[in-house]
This record gives C-alpha cells, structure tokens and sequence, in this order.
C-alpha cells in the first residue's frame, strides 16, 4: 500500500525559513562575538590586585599616556607611575593606598610607563620633560622616571613629588629599608601632601 507524504501548509513553510534564517544570524553573532574584550572588562582594582598583590580595596585606576599627560599639564590628579615587576612599587602602593583610605581620595591614576620608556616614546618623553625639575639626573646628563614615583599635580603645576625608593639599586631589602619610623614618617608626609592639596593643611 502506497502512501503519499503530507503537504507543508504554507504556515509550516514560512515558519522554517524563518527558523533557519534565526539559527544562520545566531551563528553569525556568536562567531564574530568578541570574548577577549568581555573577559578583559574587568574592574581596575580588581585588576591593580592581581598585578600588585595589595587589597582589592584600592583606588587605582589605569590611564594611558596620553591621559597622563593631559593631566599633568591641565588637570589636577594623584598620579602613580610604576611597574608589577618592580617589588619596590608594590610595597608603596599598599603603603599609599591606606593613606588615601584615611584621608578620603577616591582615585588615585595608575601609569605604567616602562614600555613607552623602552620604546623612546613621544608621550613618556613629553611627561620627563614636564617632570625635569624633580627626575633623577644620570651621569649623562640625561633623566628618566623610575619605579615607583607618585606626583600630585594640581591645576597644571606640581605639588608633591616622590621617587624616594626609586633608585635602590640594591642597597637594602624591602624589609630592612622600611622601618617602622620610615614607614610613619612616609604616611605622614602623604598625609600632609592630601591635605595640602585640598587646601586643609594647617
């Protein structure tokens, strides 16, 4: 006995080409979906613990060359220049993050300057110049940023700097270098430098 197949209505017809035209956008979406960029979207403090190894509880927030520069020359801003591969920064940015804690900063900029250094760029050239006055002099004659330096800047002009363990050179351990009496005089300086940027230092 012979039986014949069923017809499509015309109702079945347009729902599966409506199907399949769904099912060839989904694939289209998800091949070209970029997931890099939504695994990388993660918070700057989130980010700075991972590199630092200090609380997650910060106030860092990365911003490129040019950012900094702007801000140097225009801006008013705490600006911390440095580098994860140098343990010395991680031991002041712990330090610095719990006297912004105290005296209320909410936002402290993060540079990381060690490429555009090596590459002899235009924007890090640009920032030493700016920062000549208060760079460390080679025997050369010539000068660079070294880590870790925090500046505060304020309308364009320079309030605070401090590259005081910037230059090592391997004279002391972290630990041996960072008395107690160190530490309290470096938190109180910090303090001081807050203050005197909000114009409450008395």
């Amino acid at each position: 006995m012979n039986f014949s197949k069923p017809r499509m209505s015309l109702v079945q017809k347009i729902s599966y080409v409506v199907i399949f035209i769904l099912l060839i956008v989904a694939f289209i979406y998800l091949g070209t979906k970029d997931y890099g960029a939504v695994s990388n979207a993660i918070p700057d403090s989130l980010r700075f613990t991972e590199e630092f190894g200090i609380s997650q509880d910060n106030v860092f927030v990365y911003k490129n060359r040019s950012q900094i520069l702007e801000a140097l020359n225009h801006d008013s801003a705490f600006i911390f220049m440095a580098s994860s591969i140098n343990e010395w920064s991680s031991y002041y940015a712990s330090l610095l993050n719990d006297v912004a804690h105290k005296e209320n900063v909410k936002e402290i900029y993060y540079y990381d300057f060690y490429a555009d250094r090596l590459n002899n760029n235009r924007y890090y050239e640009n920032i030493v110049d700016y920062l000549s006055s208060y760079t460390t002099i080679l025997d050369d004659g010539s000068s660079d940023i070294y880590s870790p330096t925090f500046v505060i800047v304020k309308n364009g002009k320079v309030l605070f700097f401090d590259n005081e363990t910037a230059v090592m050179s391997g004279e002391h351990t972290i630990k041996e270098y960072w008395t107690t009496s160190r530490v309290n005089s470096k938190k109180e300086s910090l303090a001081n430098a807050f203050k005197l940027f909000k114009g409450n230092l008395s």
